[in-house]
């Protein structure tokens, strides 16, 4: 009995550490990307997004190709978006800053742009323009409940 219960504990293990070891997202095919969107800036973006996502290569590679896109396309929506998530989740928060600037800029309507900008600017200690860029999205979407709910816990 004690040597059953010893096999499978450790192929308990094993197969937690074979879980563990899959990757998290599914893989995206690129050419299929390409080929359902029709936008070669789209796929590349999607293959830098599944790159850092997979763990399946070079992040600053990846973060490279999402600068390229904006290199090609100064204003690219996704690249923007993604270069600005990922400014977040590295504590890059002067760069996400600009990145939801310039979304929020591009897209006024757009409250998660101006959440991520709000929430980028209280990490960089600029309250005060925090405050204001929320009011000033509050004046033009008076139900924005998000953004609303953030700035009055500020």
């Amino acid at each position: 009995m004690k040597k059953s219960t010893l096999i499978a504990f450790f192929g308990a293990v094993v197969i937690a550490l074979v879980l563990w070891q899959l990757p998290r997202t599914p893989h995206q095919d690129v050419e299929a990307i390409t080929s359902e969107e029709g936008n070669p800036l789209d796929a590349k973006v999607d293959e830098a997004v599944a790159i850092i996502q997979n763990g399946e290569g070079a992040p600053m590679q990846a973060i490279g190709m999402l600068l390229e896109v904006l290199r090609e396309d100064p204003n690219h929506e996704k690249a923007l978006l993604w270069l600005g998530n990922f400014s977040m989740m590295s504590g890059q928060w002067e760069k996400a800053v600009d990145r939801f600037h310039q979304l929020s800029q591009l897209h006024p309507e757009n409250e998660l742009y101006t959440l991520n900008k709000v929430q980028a600017l209280m990490q960089v200690g600029d309250t005060t323009a925090a405050l204001t860029s929320a009011n000033n999205y509050l004046n033009a979407y008076p139900d924005a409940n998000r953004v609303k709910d953030f700035a009055e816990g500020l």
